[in-house]
């Protein structure tokens, strides 16, 4: 999910991204050996195990942070018997937080098993074990997802798990039994099994510690370790987890380890050679060492690394096959700029990464050529007058292919460059977020120093910040406008601009001359459109807005977040209300409400109305509309339908405020695993947005509005990007939804035909990933009837989407209903009390 933050500037190219591209223990081929114990019995009590198992006493997340020991940390054996795979976890925790809904007890503290009949395989569950230390959790409680392809052939699933405290925490011992995945264990039988421990404190935030550090097995069992049936154990290398971070333009190797380690000697090894070392040093409860050396030569890679402590088996790294994947990963977050972007005279500026060092670690020695376009696209040698210019920039590599990046210039009407910054005053009239705890005034009695904070942000900007330099040349343009200036319209006028001069040098414009029509009149007899009614009216049971009234008073009243709820069914609208106080103030109905993922469901739509013309097929190569795509080598080319279903290998929520997105992305495109995996984010969606506009010549946000948002009289709703950046009410998404409802249609507007909006629907994604994928996906929906947490209660043809503020958005074909529900965050007690509103709901067919 996407996280929601709203600033002044923005300082980062690539803020949805930025960061190291890291790795923890790697994809470890090595089976290991758990040893076979008899005569332990799941009662709790350790004694029986003595010093036996395979032993793992350091877990970390999945970029290799630990806790101190003090406030969270895990060590587990691992052993077997004739009745199942035996675990006995120790638990040190000094807050407990537990979750109380039963099919989701990761959202508290607790431990998880991802159990599978092999490493890879589709016969696989997923167990989750809450301990019961919370006062208001008092018993241990077990919730267990079958994810086993065979499962009508096979036994129902079970597992045998006790807890006992213990002076600093818990230990719970656990069988997970054979017949689960119908194993007759055996000396040399390999199974596949991944754990994690989750811990929140009593600010909710989540630790997740990993044994495999990866995420999402529940998708792809291949993220386990091999687990091999033996007499004896394997030497354990678990005492020590290793990330490594290459953000730098070196390879970064920080190490934890236990702290019985601390003033042993660390060592990163090839197959063949050393490449450097360090001193475990003792840090609370920990032992950490960080070790650098440099990137392999271009074209070269360090073939298997791996991490050796003294007295202590190897601890593997995961490296890439080729380390050029890792510069072309690298290069997608270089920040590449003119110093200065807002300039005087008629001589445009010098343009390079803003960390040349790095640069030149990715690339070898390279070279810049740049070419010049005037505000009416037109190819210039100088900047004749004063306004906005284009660059674009082809960077060319010591080898391989070229790649490009595309930048505004801003020339102003006088000398910036003599300009007395210092001498300058410059007003900054702002508010801060409450959670900062600054008073509003201490900000006015300090107004001078802030104001000074903020003109040197904005004078650092015009060197290094792309964005801010396409905003100012924005507002530049409209200042010529004089009064009659629209409100917030300059970066929508920005990307305007871009997307008509990318339309040239792609030839897009050619190939896509006609203007852009939808939606169009309906045929037929008009489709419902919603309207006020009472509970009768809509098919529901009387006393049903009685009792919904109840559970969101209770919910508001619980959980401190407000929110506001619509409900329709048959197109009656039967229920409309807010509840609670937000900023201090009651909130309303038309009190817009941060819609995050919700948003994904929107800019889907857009795509199927391209679809429907024909202008668009799912199953087109991206290359067919993005030019830079084209020419590239790769395994399996990226499809539109890929985009929108999260199996596209892309990752992060971002791109849709860059105007060279597509060019960043295909300088990865060779190694991009497209139709791999399923991994959740917004950039497919964002690349997505730019065929939508190379096709229809509009920018993402005209489109929005000229296409979805007006005609459906979807007044109160803001749209910034493509995958997480709406504000709505629920009126508004409940339009999107009754369109949705209605296949396409809304009143006497058809903004898609039936057959596509069948293309939209979810379905299992076996065209893309495969046929042993369970993973079903629509474009920008998913299901979210009963065996989904979203709308527990609707049919099984329900569907929707999520959001990270915890918003609801769910449509039920078969009930004929559309349920939202607008808010900004999660709150308190957020499943038990969404589980009682979607209760309600369906009590009141």
């Amino acid at each position: 999910m996407v996280v929601r933050t709203k600033t002044l500037f923005a300082v980062a190219m690539l803020c949805c991204i930025a960061g190291a591209w890291a790795y923890g223990a790697g994809e470890d081929t090595t089976a290991y050996d758990i040893p076979k114990l008899d005569g332990i019995r799941i009662d709790g009590n350790a004694s029986d195990w003595g010093e036996q198992g395979f032993r793992v006493d350091l877990m970390a997340d999945a970029e290799g942070n630990t806790r101190q020991e003090q406030d969270f940390n895990v060590r587990f054996r691992l052993g077997w018997n004739a009745k199942g795979l035996l675990v006995l976890a120790a638990i040190q925790d000094d807050v407990f937080v537990e979750s109380g809904n039963m099919k989701q007890l990761w959202e508290g503290d607790g431990i998880e098993f991802y159990a599978a009949l092999s490493k890879g395989s589709a016969e696989y569950y997923h167990a989750q074990i809450a301990p019961g230390m919370d006062n208001k959790c008092k018993k241990l409680r077990q919730y267990i997802e079958d994810y086993r392809k065979s499962k009508a052939e096979m036994k129902k699933l079970s597992i045998q798990a006790v807890r006992i405290k213990t002076e600093h925490g818990y230990l719970i011992e656990t069988l997970l039994p054979w017949s689960n995945l119908g194993i007759t264990p055996a000396m040399g039988t390999e199974v596949g099994l991944q754990v994690c421990a989750n811990d929140y404190d009593a600010d909710k935030i989540r630790t997740l510690l990993l044994w495999y550090p990866k995420t999402d097995t529940y998708q792809d069992s291949s993220r386990m370790y091999a687990l091999r049936l033996a007499e004896k154990p394997s030497p354990s290398p678990f005492q020590a987890a290793a990330h490594v971070d290459c953000s730098e333009g070196d390879i970064n190797v920080r190490i934890n380890a236990v702290k019985e380690l601390a003033g042993s000697k660390a060592v990163i090894r090839t197959n063949e050679r050393e490449l450097g070392a360090g001193t475990l040093m003792l840090n609370e409860t920990r032992a950490t060492a960080g070790i650098v050396f440099p990137f392999p030569a271009l074209g070269t890679t360090y073939g298997t690394l791996s991490v050796a402590i003294e007295g202590q088996p190897a601890l593997a790294l995961e490296a890439p096959e080729s380390f050029d994947e890792l510069r072309a990963k690298l290069l997608t977050e270089q920040n590449f700029c003119f110093a200065p972007g807002v300039f005087s005279g008629e001589e445009f500026p010098k343009c390079d990464f803003e960390k040349k060092g790095i640069a030149r670690a990715l690339l070898g020695a390279y070279t810049i050529k740049t070419t010049f376009y005037d505000n009416a696209y037109n190819e210039v040698k100088a900047a004749a007058s004063p306004g906005r210019y284009a660059a674009v920039c082809e960077i060319i590599p010591e080898k391989g292919q070229p790649i490009r990046r595309f930048r505004t210039l801003l020339r102003t009407p006088e000398a910036i460059d003599g300009f007395k910054w210092w001498r300058t005053d410059m007003p900054a009239a702002v508010s801060l977020p409450k959670e900062l705890g600054i008073s509003k005034a201490a900000l006015d009695a300090n107004q001078k120093a802030f104001s000074e904070y903020v003109k040197w942000r904005i004078e650092d900007s015009t060197w290094r910040d792309p964005m801010a330099v396409d905003l100012f040349a924005a507002l530049f343009e409209q200042s010529k406008a004089g009064t009659s200036v629209q409100p917030d319209y300059a970066p929508l006028e920005s990307r305007q601009w871009w997307v008509g001069l990318k339309r040239k040098l792609y030839g897009t414009a050619e190939l896509y001359p006609n203007p852009f029509i939808a939606p169009r009149p309906i045929e037929g007899a008009p489709a419902p459109v919603l309207h006020e009614g009472s509970e009768a009216d809509a098919g529901m049971k009387s006393g049903t807005v009685a009792k919904l009234d109840k559970v969101c008073e209770d919910w508001a009243a619980n959980s401190e977040e407000a929110f506001a709820v619509f409900l329709v069914r048959h197109g009656v609208v039967f229920y409309h209300k807010a509840f609670g106080m937000r900023d201090g103030k009651p909130m309303t109905v038309d009190t817009p409400s941060w819609m995050a993922s919700i948003t994904k469901t929107m800019s889907a739509s857009l795509m199927m109305m391209l679809v429907d013309q024909g202008l668009v097929s799912l199953d087109d190569p991206v290359d067919k509309f993005l030019p830079p795509f084209r020419g590239i080598t790769v395994e399996k080319p990226l499809t539109v339908h890929h985009l929108y279903t999260h199996t596209n290998g892309l990752w992060g929520h971002w791109g849709d405020d860059l105007n060279d997105f597509e060019e960043v992305l295909a300088g990865y495109y060779p190694y991009l695993p497209v139709g791999k995996q399923h991994m959740y984010n917004g950039a497919g969606n964002s690349l997505g947005s730019k065929i939508v506009e190379a096709v229809s010549g509009e920018s993402l946000p005209l489109f929005y509005k000229h296409h979805l948002l007006d005609p459906l009289g979807c007044t109160h709703t803001k749209v910034d990007d493509s995958s997480g950046g709406s504000d709505s009410t629920p009126m508004d998404i409940a339009r999107i939804g009754q369109m949705l409802l209605n296949k396409g249609a809304y009143g006497d507007k058809r903004f898609f035909s039936e057959d596509t909006y069948k293309q939209m629907l979810p379905q299992k994604l076996t065209q893309l990933l495969g046929p042993d994928t369970s993973i079903v996906w629509g474009m920008g929906l998913i299901p979210c009837g009963k065996e989904n947490p979203e709308g527990p209660n609707l049919s099984d043809e329900a569907f929707g989407h999520g959001a990270a503020s915890a918003a609801i958005f769910c449509v039920d074909p078969v009930n004929d209903l559309v349920v939202v529900m607008t808010r900004d965050s999660m709150g308190k007690a957020y499943p038990e009390h969404r589980a009682q509103f979607f209760k309600i709901i369906a009590e009141g067919f």
